[in-house]
Formats: structure tokens, C-alpha cells, sequence
């Protein structure tokens, strides 16, 4: 499977660390104070019987182990990794939780499932992921894989490339992730296999109407090799999978757009201490830098950071894939290897969205408000800005939305492999990788209303709709409302909104050629030989802004589809009852505090989204078609890289030292199309800025790009100091794109009133003006140096400590402009946030730890245990700031003007300073169990394309459990489970204390079993 470590003291800070401490400091102690027992006693897998020796044969659990310890030791690299002897081995249900399993590596989780992938604590953008050895393209705009797109069963090897060599394709300076799909003539042998996964998740069955009881994983593989007498050896090998799953999930979240509001008595008329939205007029901070003073007017005014809103929200989710693999190798002659393989996976999730939204947070009652005219909390604002309770009057709305994701996969290649002379070697490969995803929603809003449906008072909604609200923000916000039921269907009699939404159009195709040549030197006493190459690629990638159709309904017309479409229950029982120290989410209270029964509990109205919608339109809704905008993102990267390298393996003093030291030279050209003109704003019935939207016959075309030229060195070197201890290290400059989607040359506008309380201004809108993307990006690049001590007492043993130093050449900072915006016939000038490299350098230091041991010398039952441990921590001096509330510069004409910042950076996309796996397991005969133990720290989830709001994922622990049993050689039952104790991801924007999102996923279990033969 892969390697494992223990870690560096300052782990034992952390809560979630503590089982897996007490439970694994045996392990190192152990492997160190009984190293004869461990070389003594299996020095290899024979024993002695009657005088014959008897082979044992390691299968399972420690066999996979094994495969990892032998990866890592023969490698001339720093390397870990996963490899199985079968197909459909690889312990994990996706390769995103496959590669958990490595030293180092940590994911980023969405519906409960590892996507995005990080190593040594560093975020993916760090990072490359190759499958058979070429780029993959994916839907979300970044150069991450979404390896929940990939089924596990259908890879059979894992790598990760922590040391670069000249030979492999640029783009990890974190690290290289290889994925290897099975080659059927190295295979081997004939294999037909069946499996049957059945899917429970508990959380789902909590669910009244959900899309079904239990899900399924079907996979079926086949493998086989042929001779034929003039033509060679022919192999092929088949794979399909069907995945249908349900995704449960429980979010209380805010919106990700954020206003800065002064707390300031001084200035009664604006900010908190102002009726209405505390950003309105002069609410918000001037943190532009007087060139005169050398100050900020407003720096030092107390202030708060605020949402627009905030909400529950209720999820019932289906989720199908269906892959198919496919590779063909045919071998004509002893020479000539013809290899061909594809890739195909297809996903449809969809999921029915009820929310219950707290839609005004930005009016907030200042303390001088009477308790008289407010319900008793305190407002409480800290140090940063963060408000962590308040009253308001507020509107309260339902929003029942249906959500459809659709994204499709393709990728494959062809490669010659040819050996000229029993010297030269050439390979040549073409591949082809596409990805298209699709987002639509349909979605209605209805709101609190004075009356309800019937035209009955509603007393708690008198003012205007608004109702009373305390908001108490613990691990989620809590609610406390006045006279008004949240549950009452009827009482949601106000602005009726349907939207029909193409809200994702995104289409990414890299295509590629390479040529590779070998030349082996047998003669030479330190070369073993020389590889040179050259490889040619075309990535492109666009992406179309939201389509929106937006219909505005009557209030008349909500009675009827209101009676039509409610839900008679809420749809879940234990809504958010698994989250420790929260009680009730909504109390209800009349004007003397006491609590009213109905309208409290952790329950609220919900209705039919498609049902809505069909009864205000009068008929289905229809998607709209993408449009063109001056946000469309359209990008075309072509790189040409050519590399030299040397392979040696000599002596030196008497040690035997191998490795390779190489350059790769990169060219890439950038050119990004973007559109501009003039603009049109439309107005919601509320008097919401809802969409500035071009004039098609308007816009014309504008190009911006960048072209570089980058040398990459690279030395490995590997001493066998001893027969059981390896020193290794490396030095080599890697490099990381930005990814396509910041390279876009769009801009768009926050701040409408799909935040729910949107800008009711031009100016408001325009002010909040960012750019999708900077085509002038320049890459990150990095000197690296990685050394490694590891001891391999046996077979089944491997102790080893590494450390990492990488100093890059510029950081990432946001810079502004002054550009103008021709809206309704006015012509507006507003500044333009965007991100580019800076000239600072930056540093990361690291240490990884791997420990992995089994007790097979230990007497009976207890010989069966084993254990794998891994660390790595991580420091790093870089900073990100933010978007909007971070330190930048501005430039206007030839003038740069400085912001300051009132919010802390981040740190680099997906750094956690602390990431930990740990596995036990117990194998016998065909039985084998473990129990995994997965945690990363805190770290910063960067927002796609545009420079945004911090975003931060709290530190998160997660524990899995498998088993199997193999009945025989052609049958084994399987149970798995994942997420044991339902561990909710948190969320915190723009500070680490805000919190904005926490989802709650629950458990899963697998019950599975695989027939082969």
C-alpha cells in the first residue's frame, strides 16, 4: 500500500492526533529495542522443516505493505507508493483514499469522498498527477485530479515522486502522483473477476424520501494474453464499474461573500451603528493609504466582518458514475512493444437542496438599541472583526433548489516502444485527455411576509416582512425568532423568485506528444546510460459565466404552488444531532421570552423544488444555453519541454551509490481571450441588483498572455551504506503552473443579489469589481533539497526520516487597477483586484517520518499484527492575502496606491503543517483487518479563479475500517466503512474563527463480494 511514519513532538498538541499517539508509540520503540529479534528471526520467508526448506507465501494486507517497502528502497528518487500483485486490490473504495494512505499525502473531502489531493502538507496546485504517464485534465479549472472520478479497482500502482528527475513531466514541486493502470502481456495471466459492493450510509435512512435505501458498486475485469504465430503476443484488458450511491449531508453555512462594516460610536451614522445594511453609504472602511499622511484614514476604526447571509440547509442526494478501462499491448517481435489504453467515466449527481435562509445579516442592532426594541443577546464583536452573536430584524426565507452535476471524462494514448539495438531504446507516445462539466439549478425563493398565503397577520413578520432574530454563532449558528414558525408553509408569502441556471459550463482538453531514447552503457563502470527526450503539449480550457433565466411571481400566484408543493414533514429526522454541544438550531419566542413549542426544534418548511417551479412557469423548466460575457474564460497553453539525463550506478569510497542527474528545459506561451463592452444591469423585484449582462452584438475581443523559458536541473543520489540502511537525497528546481482558471482574462461582479442581499446600486456592484484570472501569471518555481536516512531491518520493516527544504521565487499578492465599465450607457470607472507573482522569495521546510513493522516473530494469534505509522510536518513563511480585506496594491494611471490589510494571510493553497495516517492491521491465513487513522491540520482552500475571501478548512480526523476474507482462491467477502464517527468538515471565512460552512456527511459502509477466476 504505501509508507507510514511517526512524527515530530509539537503532534502531541493536537486532540485528534491523541488516539493514534497512545495507541502507535510502541511501534518505533519496538522496531529500535528489538532489532535482532526482527533481523533474527525473518531474514527472509523460508522455515525450516525436516531438514526442507518451506516457502512461505505473504499475501494481504502485509504483502501490500511489502510491495510499498520495496517501491520506496529499489527507487533511484525519493518515492513512495501503493502496488498490488491483482486487480481490484488496492485497499481503498477511490485513489484519492488509496493515496491517503502515502507519506505525506492528505485530500481535501466534498460529499464525504477524498478529491483533491495534497503532499507534505502543500496544496495541489503544488503538485502534478499523471496517469501512464500523462497529464489528466479535470472539471473544477485548477491542474488537481478529481480522483473521485477514478474507480481504485481499475489502477494496480501508485506513485508519488517527492524528488524530481530530468525525465519526468514538469510540474510538482510537491510532488509527482503516478497512476498505472495494468498492462495485460506483464500481467501475465488470464483473469475474469466480479464484484458487488452493497452501499449503506445511516444518515441516509434518516431521510423520508430519499433516492434509495441502499446504493451499489459493480465491477467487472478481464484480462487475457495470446499468442499467435506470425503476428506475436496479444493482450487486452477490460474494465467497468457502476457506482450508485447517495451523498448525504447536512450544511449550516453562510454565504462565501463577505462586507466590512466600522464599529465606531464616533460616526452614529454609518456602519453598525446605522439603520439598515451596516455597509451602506460610508458603512465600509476607507483602507486606502494617503500618499500625504502615509495612512489609512479608517486604519485603527473597530469593525466587523458580516455575510450577507446565513442559513440551514437539508440535502438529498443520488450519485452515479459509470468508467470504463480498456488497454491493449501487443508485443510482434522482441523488440517492438505496442501498448494503448483509455479512460472513460461519466458522473451524474444530482441532489434536492431546502434551505432555510437568515437573509439580512448585514443589518445588525447597535448596542445603543433598547432592549425594549431587540431580543436580549449582546452583540459581540472580536479583535478581527469576527461576530460571533447579534440581533437584527431580518427577512427569513425558504430557497428549494434542484442541483444536477454532469461531468464526463476521456483520456487515453497510444505508445511505441522500441528497441533499436541492444543499446537504443526509443518511445514514443501520443495521449488525449477531456473533460466537460455541466451545473445546472433550478431553483425558488420564498419569503417572510406580513400575511401569510391565506392573508391572515402574521405578528412576528409586521414590520415589513422582517422578523426579530438573535444569531448566537457556537461550532454553527444558533437562531432565536420572534413569533414566527418556521415550520408554518404558509408563512413564506413574499417574493416568489424562480431561477433557472446553467451555473457551470466548463470545458478542458489537453492534448500531447513525446519522444523518449535510451542509450544503455554496459562498458561504462559508473553510466548505466543516457536518456534524452522531447515532449509537446496543448491544454485548453474554457469556462462560461452562469446563464441565468429569472421570473418574478405574484404573491397571488404562491398560494396555489405553495399548497401544491410543500413537503408535509421536513425530510430528515436528527437534523445536525450527531454534532456534539449543539442543541436546538431555532427557538421560537413571543414578546415575553417565552418559548413557543411549535416553531422550535431543528426542523423548518420545505417544498418540492421541480414542483415549484413547474407550477409558477405554468411548464418544465428549461436550461438555458451558455452566453457569451465579459467573465467567459478562454485559455490555450502550448509548452514544448526537451530533457537530458544521466543514470549511474558505480561505488565511491567503497559504497555502492546510484541515482541520475539531468536537465529539463520548458518553453510555454500563454494566450487567453476575453471579452468586453457595454453592459446592461437588471433589477429583481426587490430592487436587487440581479445581473450585469452583455450585449452580445456588442463585444468584441481582447488577448492577453505571457510566454517563459525555464531551466530545471535535477540530482538524485542513493547510498547503500550499509545492506539494511539507504541514505538518499536530492536537489533539483521544479516548477508549478497557475492554474487554467487564473489565467482567464474575464471580470466579473460580487455583490448582486444572488448573495441574497445584494448591491442595490450600480456603483454598489461595480465597486466589487474582480478579475477572472491574470494571463500574465508567471509560474512558481523552487530550489528543492530533500534528504533521507531509511533502515529496512527486513522484509516487512522499514524505519526512515526525511527532511525537505524548497525556497521559491515569488509569492502570490493581490494588485488592482483603475478600469472602466460602460453600464447602461454611463461609462464607470472602478478598481479591479487580481493576482499576481510577486518578487519575494519564500521557504517551506519539512520532516517526514515512516515506520512500518510486522510482528510475525511474535508467538500464535499475535503474530498477525502489523502496523503503519507516517508524519509529515511542514513550516512555511508564505503569505496570501486577502482578496478584498487583505493588503494589495492599486494602480491608477501611473500612480500605485497601498491598501492596507485587516485580515490576516493565509498561508500557501492546501498547506496543513501537520499531516498523519496511521494503519493497524491483523492478517491471518485469508482473513485481514485494519483500522486507519487519517488527519491533516488547518489549512486554506483557495477559491477557484478569482483572488476572493480566505477560505480555511479546520484540522480533521478521520477514522476507516476494513476487513476481508478470502474463502478460497475464487471467492472473498469484504466489509468496509469509512468516516466511523462521523467527522464534520468546518469551514471559517475570511478569519479562522469565522466560521462559514460546516457539513456533516455521516458514516458509510461497504459490504462487498469478488468472485474471480
Amino acid at each position: 500500500m504505501r509508507l507510514q511514519h511517526t512524527r515530530a513532538p509539537n503532534v502531541f498538541a493536537s486532540d485528534k492526533l491523541k488516539p493514534v499517539i497512545l495507541s502507535g508509540l510502541f511501534l518505533p520503540s519496538t522496531v529500535l529495542t528489538l532489532p535482532a529479534i526482527a533481523q533474527d528471526s525473518a531474514p527472509d520467508d523460508n522455515k525450516l522443516n525436516n531438514g526442507l526448506i518451506e516457502e512461505v507465501v505473504v499475501e494481504g494486507i502485509r504483502k501490500t505493505v511489502r510491495n510499498s517497502i520495496d517501491i520506496k528502497r529499489d527507487a533511484t528518487t525519493i518515492v513512495d507508493g501503493l502496488s498490488v500483485d491483482d486487480i481490484g486490490d488496492l485497499p481503498a473504495l477511490s485513489i484519492g483514499e488509496a493515496i491517503e494512505t502515502i507519506t505525506g499525502a492528505a485530500s481535501h473531502r466534498e460529499q464525504g469522498g477524498a478529491t483533491e489531493i495534497s503532499i507534505r502538507g502543500l496544496g495541489p496546485f503544488l503538485g502534478s498527477t499523471v496517469i501512464n504517464n500523462r497529464e489528466a485534465t479535470n472539471g473544477t479549472g485548477d491542474r488537481s485530479v478529481n480522483f473521485s472520478q477514478f474507480p481504485s479497482e481499475l489502477f494496480n500502482a501508485i506513485k508519488v515522486y517527492k524528488t524530481q528527475e530530468a525525465s519526468l513531466i514538469e510540474g510538482g514541486v510537491s510532488a509527482q502522483i503516478a497512476l498505472e493502470t495494468v498492462k495485460p502481456l506483464d500481467f501475465g495471466k488470464q483473469r475474469i473477476q466480479a464484484e458487488l459492493k452493497g452501499n449503506w450510509n445511516p444518515d441516509n435512512s434518516d431521510i423520508d424520501d430519499n433516492e434509495r435505501d441502499f446504493g451499489s458498486r459493480t465491477t467487472f475485469s478481464y484480462i487475457d494474453q495470446f499468442e499467435f504465430e506470425n503476428l506475436g503476443a496479444f493482450g487486452i484488458s477490460l474494465g467497468v464499474q457502476s457506482n450508485v450511491t447517495t451523498n448525504p449531508e447536512q450544511e449550516a453555512r453562510s454565504t462565501s461573500t463577505f462586507r466590512d462594516c466600522r464599529f465606531d460610536p464616533n460616526t452614529p451614522e454609518d456602519g453598525v451603528f446605522a439603520s439598515g445594511n451596516c455597509d451602506s453609504g460610508n458603512g465600509g472602511l476607507d483602507l486606502e493609504v494617503d500618499p500625504e499622511t502615509g495612512v489609512a484614514p479608517d486604519a485603527g476604526v473597530p469593525f466587523a466582518i458580516v455575510p450577507s447571509s446565513r442559513s440551514f440547509r437539508q440535502n438529498i442526494t443520488d450519485d452515479e458514475r459509470e468508467s470504463f478501462f480498456a488497454a491493449l499491448q501487443w508485443q510482434p517481435n522482441s523488440r517492438l512493444d505496442i501498448n494503448a489504453d483509455f479512460q472513460y467515466s461519466d458522473r451524474e449527481f444530482t441532489e434536492i437542496r431546502n434551505d432555510l435562509v437568515f437573509a439580512e445579516n448585514r443589518r445588525i442592532d447597535a448596542p445603543n438599541v433598547s432592549l425594549d426594541e431587540r431580543l436580549p443577546t449582546d452583540l459581540v464583536i472580536l479583535d478581527n472583526g469576527t461576530v460571533t452573536q447579534f440581533t437584527n430584524e431580518q427577512r427569513i426565507e425558504t430557497n428549494s433548489q434542484f442541483q444536477e452535476r454532469l461531468e464526463e471524462y476521456k483520456g487515453g494514448g497510444i505508445t511505441f516502444d522500441f528497441d533499436v539495438n541492444d543499446a537504443l531504446s526509443v518511445s514514443f507516445d501520443v495521449s488525449y485527455s477531456d473533460t466537460t462539466r455541466r451545473e445546472n439549478i433550478i431553483q425558488t425563493r420564498l419569503q417572510s411576509e406580513p400575511v401569510d398565503i391565506f392573508g391572515n397577520p402574521v405578528p412576528g413578520a409586521a414590520d415589513g416582512g422582517r422578523v426579530e432574530t438573535a444569531t448566537v454563532i457556537g461550532q454553527i449558528p444558533t437562531f432565536t425568532v420572534q413569533n414566527f414558525d418556521v415550520n408554518n408553509h404558509d408563512l413564506f408569502a413574499d417574493a416568489a423568485r424562480t431561477r433557472v441556471d446553467l451555473n457551470q459550463f466548463r470545458n478542458n482538453t489537453i492534448r500531447a506528444a513525446r519522444g523518449d531514447f535510451t542509450y544503455n552503457l554496459d562498458n561504462s563502470e559508473f553510466f548505466t546510460s543516457v536518456q534524452s527526450g522531447i515532449r509537446v503539449s496543448e491544454l485548453e480550457f474554457d469556462s462560461v459565466p452562469r446563464s441565468r433565466d429569472e421570473f418574478s411571481f405574484e404573491d397571488d400566484a404562491i398560494q396555489a404552488a405553495s399548497l401544491a408543493c410543500r413537503d408535509n414533514s421536513f425530510p430528515e429526522s436528527g437534523f445536525f444531532s450527531s454534532l456534539n454541544g449543539v442543541g436546538t438550531l431555532i427557538t421560537n419566542v413571543d414578546e415575553n421570552g417565552n418559548i413557543i413549542e411549535q416553531g422550535t426544534g431543528n426542523t423548518f418548511a420545505t417544498f418540492d423544488p421541480l414542483c415549484l417551479a413547474r407550477e409558477f412557469l405554468g411548464e418544465n423548466p428549461t436550461i438555458p444555453g451558455p452566453e457569451a460575457n465579459i467573465a467567459n474564460v478562454d485559455v490555450e497553453e502550448k509548452t514544448t519541454a526537451l530533457y537530458l539525463q544521466a543514470n549511474y550506478d558505480t561505488t565511491f569510497a567503497g559504497y555502492p551509490i546510484r541515482g541520475n542527474f539531468g536537465v529539463r528545459v520548458i518553453e510555454t506561451e500563454v494566450d487567453s481571450v476575453g471579452l468586453r463592452g457595454a453592459l446592461t444591469a437588471t433589477f429583481d423585484g426587490d430592487g436587487n441588483l440581479s445581473e450585469i449582462e452583455a450585449d452580445d452584438d456588442e463585444l468584441i475581443s481582447v488577448s492577453g498572455g505571457s510566454d517563459y523559458t525555464e531551466i530545471l536541473p535535477s540530482f538524485n543520489l542513493v547510498v547503500d551504506v550499509h545492506d539494511d540502511v539507504v541514505v538518499r537525497g536530492g536537489i533539483f528546481k521544479a516548477l508549478s503552473r497557475p492554474d487554467p482558471s487564473d489565467l482567464g482574462f474575464g471580470r466579473s461582479f460580487s455583490g448582486l443579489s444572488g448573495d441574497s442581499d445584494g448591491a442595490t446600486s450600480i456603483n454598489d456592484a461595480v465597486a466589487l469589481a474582480v478579475a477572472n484570472g491574470n494571463p500574465n501569471l508567471d509560474p512558481f518555481t523552487s530550489w528543492n533539497v530533500d534528504v533521507a536516512v531509511e533502515w529496512y531491518p527486513n522484509n516487512d520493516t522499514i524505519l526512515a526520516v526525511g527532511g525537505y527544504y524548497k525556497r521559491f521565487k515569488g509569492g502570490l499578492e493581490n494588485a488592482a487597477q483603475v478600469e472602466q465599465f460602460n453600464i447602461d450607457g454611463e461609462t464607470l470607472e472602478t478598481i479591479v483586484t487580481t493576482q499576481q507573482v510577486s518578487d519575494e522569495n519564500t521557504t517551506i521546510t519539512g520532516l517526514e517520518l515512516t515506520a512500518s513493522h510486522a510482528f510475525s516473530y511474535l508467538p500464535g494469534f499475535w503474530s498477525g499484527f502489523g502496523t503503519k505509522l507516517s508524519y509529515n510536518y511542514a513550516d512555511s513563511d508564505f503569505e496570501f492575502e486577502d482578496g478584498q480585506f487583505g493588503e494589495s496594491t492599486e494602480i491608477a494611471g501611473n500612480q500605485e496606491i497601498e491598501r492596507i490589510g485587516i485580515v490576516n494571510p493565509a498561508n500557501l493553497f492546501g498547506f496543513s503543517q501537520h499531516v498523519f495516517s496511521g494503519q493497524f492491521y491483523y492478517q491471518t491465513g485469508g482473513f485481514n483487518a485494519s483500522l486507519n487513522y487519517k488527519y491533516r491540520s488547518e489549512y486554506f482552500q483557495q477559491f477557484i479563479s478569482t483572488p476572493g475571501n480566505l477560505r480555511f478548512i479546520g484540522d480533521t480526523g478521520v477514522w476507516e475500517a476494513r476487513m476481508s476474507y478470502r474463502v478460497n482462491d475464487h471467492v472473498k467477502l469484504s466489509l468496509e466503512a469509512i468516516n466511523i464517527f462521523d467527522e464534520p468538515r468546518k469551514q471559517f471565512n475570511p478569519t479562522t474563527n469565522s466560521v462559514s460552512e460546516v457539513n456533516i456527511y455521516g458514516p458509510r459502509v461497504f459490504a462487498g463480494v469478488q468472485v474471480r477466476f
